[in-house]
């Protein structure tokens, strides 16, 4: 969905006080011996795609604090020797998170602690939060633990290891697909998940919907 892709660009981009995370999977990337036949679903080649993935990261660049590398980006790496997203994160100036690390975000004077991945394991269809808390299980608690690849946008506040936390998934702009059609019949949903801080007390508000974030945050900001 490349319009509603430009549109929350454009909204990021706009929204002062705002910043974001890249979960992975910036292209289909449809090489030789990734899944069979992903190439005859591609609209345009893999070069392409990285002109086209390296205008929204040039765009937004001031906003980006961190990329992480998805599944499809992790074929570059496996079968060209290529690391594109180390390039994303040169051209944005931002930290580049590889598979999935830790990210601290100071704030006025608190301090936020973020775990961020694009896929971790445990991961269960009947329980989507599974695989972020055992993130803080494994790993010690974090103030927000967050992850992609199932398509679909997820956001959630809950009491854990003594305190609130936040665990969030985003969703995806590729909505219809033969894979996700042959699983079981799953659609993308489009969903960018927002988490917004306080800088002068340890609180957290998780929202999954991006304009409803923008409208809180800009309230709180007033």
């Amino acid at each position: 969905d490349y319009k509603a892709l430009e549109e929350d660009s454009n909204k990021i981009v706009q929204t002062d006080g705002l910043v974001y995370i890249g979960a992975g999977d910036y292209k289909d990337n449809y090489i030789s011996n990734s899944p069979v036949g992903g190439q005859f679903g591609q609209i345009i080649q893999p070069g392409m795609q990285d002109i086209v993935v390296m205008r929204y990261i040039e765009k937004t660049a001031e906003k980006c604090l961190a990329l992480i590398r998805g599944c499809h980006d992790t074929w570059d790496y496996k079968q060209a020797d290529k690391d594109f997203v180390s390039t994303l994160c040169e051209k944005a100036n931002c930290v580049n998170l590889w598979h999935g690390g830790e990210l601290t975000i100071k704030l006025g004077n608190q301090s936020y602690l973020f775990r961020c991945r694009h896929k971790y394991k445990y991961q269960s269809s009947l329980n989507v939060e599974n695989a972020m808390r055992r993130i803080m299980e494994v790993q010690g608690p974090c103030d927000v633990a967050a992850e992609a690849h199932w398509h679909n946008p997820y956001a959630m506040q809950r009491h854990l290891m003594g305190t609130w936390r936040v665990l969030l998934r985003s969703g995806s702009y590729k909505t219809w697909d033969d894979h996700g059609q042959q699983l079981a019949g799953y659609k993308g949903e489009r969903g960018v998940p927002v988490v917004i801080l306080f800088p002068d007390q340890h609180k957290m508000l998780a929202i999954p919907d991006l304009d409803l974030a923008i409208e809180t945050l800009q309230a709180f900001r007033r």
